[in-house]
C-alpha cells in the first residue's frame, strides 16, 4: 500500500494480485568505465560529449596507451547485448525502456518501441560508423561474459558500461599485475541534445518470485508465510542470512561478519547455500550488497545519485487473454526482426539510413501498430487508471 507503482505493476488485468515477487532495492545497477589511467597517459580528461568520447576512443585506437608498441587496444567494448549497443544514447536514443534488453520505453505516457523511433536510426548509423574504424570491439556481439576479463586482464579495454558493484573490483584484482591501471566511473556523456542520462537502473520489480497454487490446501497459512518475508525480521533474514553464522547485529544493524567478507567465496553465494538472497517473494535491502561493494564502485554510484540522470523504467504491463493472443500473434517475430537488424547495421552488412523506410515499412507488415495500440490499452489500465 505504501508503494503504489510497484503494486500497479504486480497487479493482473482485473486489478488482483496473483504473484509476489522479488522486488530489488536501490536504484543502479550498470555505469560508464573508463581506462583513467590511459586517459592520463594520453593527457585527455573524461569525455563529455559525443565528440569528446570520439576522440578519446581514437586516441585509445592509435596513441598506445598500454605502451606495448602494438595496435592492439580495444577502445570500447562490453559484455552483453545491451551494453554492446548502448552507445546509440549518446544520440538521444534508447537501447531499451528498462534492465530488460530491447523493452517497451515510455515517451511523456506514450508506449512505443525505442528501436523503432528516428533517433534510433542515428545512433545505429553512427555506432556502425565507429566499429568500422575500430572503436568498438570487432567482437563485441560474440565475445561473450569474459571479454571484461580478458580485455582487461590483458591491458586491453578501454573504456566499457557494466555493472559497478563487479566491474570496480578489476582495480583490486589488476593493480597489483598492471602498472597504474586505474578503471574509474564516469557520468554518462551528454548527448546531442545536452542531455544527460543514465537508462540502465535496478529493476523495481523482478520476473521473479512465488504464488499460491491452485491446488495449495493452506491458502491462508501460505500468506501468512509470504507476508513474514516482508516483515522486518524476515526482510533481515532473506538479505542477511542467520545471525551469528553470517552476520551480527551492531548498533541495531547487520553487519556481515568478517569471515563473510573475507571469504574467497562472493558473498551472495555465501548467503544462496544457507537459503538466503535467492530471488523469491522478497525484499531486498541494498544495504546487504553495499558492505561487499568497493568504494571505488560506491563513489560512482553516489556520482550517479548527484547527477539525478536516472530515466523511469518501464515496468511491464499485465496482459488480459486477447492482449495476450496479439502479442504472441506478432511480437515474437517484430522482435527477432529487429534484433537481427540491429546487428546487420552495426557489423556494416547493410547501411541502415537507406534501409531505414524497408525497415519501418515491414515492422508494420509483421504487426507492430497492433502490438503498440494493444500495449497502449495495457499501460493505460494498469497505470493511468490507478493514479
Amino acid at each position: 500500500d505504501s508503494h503504489k507503482e510497484i503494486r500497479n505493476a504486480i497487479s493482473g488485468p482485473d486489478g488482483k494480485l496473483y504473484f509476489i515477487p522479488y522486488v530489488p532495492d536501490g536504484k543502479f545497477s550498470r555505469g560508464w568505465f573508463i581506462r583513467q589511467d590511459w586517459l592520463d597517459k594520453l593527457g585527455l580528461k573524461q569525455p563529455e560529449t559525443p565528440e569528446e568520447v570520439y576522440e578519446v576512443l581514437k586516441a585509445f585506437r592509435d596513441k598506445d596507451p598500454n605502451g606495448n608498441g602494438l595496435k592492439d587496444e580495444v577502445p570500447y567494448f562490453a559484455r552483453e547485448e545491451i551494453d554492446a549497443v548502448r552507445l546509440i544514447n549518446l544520440w538521444d536514443a534508447r537501447v531499451s525502456g528498462s534492465e530488460r534488453y530491447g523493452d517497451f520505453a515510455v515517451y511523456d505516457g506514450q508506449l512505443r518501441h525505442p528501436w523503432a523511433e528516428e533517433n534510433y536510426k542515428t545512433g545505429i548509423s553512427n555506432v556502425a560508423k565507429w566499429y568500422k574504424e575500430g572503436l568498438i570491439d570487432k567482437e563485441i556481439f560474440t565475445r561473450g561474459a569474459r571479454s571484461r576479463e580478458y580485455l582487461l586482464g590483458n591491458n586491453l579495454g578501454g573504456m566499457t558500461h557494466d555493472w559497478f558493484a563487479s566491474t570496480s573490483t578489476y582495480n583490486d584484482a589488476l593493480s597489483p599485475k598492471i602498472d597504474g591501471f586505474a578503471l574509474k566511473p564516469m557520468l554518462p556523456p551528454k548527448t546531442v541534445s545536452g542531455q544527460r542520462f543514465e537508462d540502465s537502473r535496478r529493476l523495481r520489480v523482478q520476473p521473479v518470485g512465488w504464488a499460491i497454487s491452485a491446488t495449495n490446501e493452506h491458502p491462508v497459512e501460505t500468506i501468512k508465510y509470504f507476508d513474514f518475508w516482508f516483515s522486518q525480521q524476515g526482510r533481515i533474514l532473506s538479505n542477511f542470512g542467520v545471525e551469528g553464522l553470517t552476520y551480527e547485529m551492531v548498533d541495531g544493524k547487520p553487519q556481515f561478519k568478517k569471515e563473510v567478507l573475507d571469504n574467497k567465496d562472493p558473498v551472495n553465494a555465501q548467503l544462496w547455500a544457507v537459503g538466503a538472497a535467492i530471488p523469491r517473494g522478497y525484499w531486498m535491502d541494498y544495504e546487504y550488497e553495499r558492505q561487499w561493494t568497493n568504494k571505488i564502485a560506491l563513489e560512482g554510484i553516489d556520482m550517479y545519485e548527484k547527477c539525478n540522470c536516472l530515466k523511469d523504467e518501464f515496468m511491464g504491463v499485465s496482459l488480459n487473454a486477447e492482449e495476450k493472443a496479439t502479442f504472441d500473434r506478432y511480437w515474437p517475430s517484430i522482435l527477432t526482426y529487429m534484433t537481427e537488424m540491429q546487428q546487420t547495421w552495426i557489423l556494416g552488412a547493410q547501411d541502415v539510413d537507406t534501409g531505414w523506410d524497408a525497415y519501418k515499412k515491414r515492422l508494420t507488415a509483421l504487426g507492430y501498430d497492433e502490438v503498440i495500440k494493444m500495449m497502449q490499452s495495457a499501460y493505460d489500465r494498469q497505470y493511468k487508471a490507478a493514479q
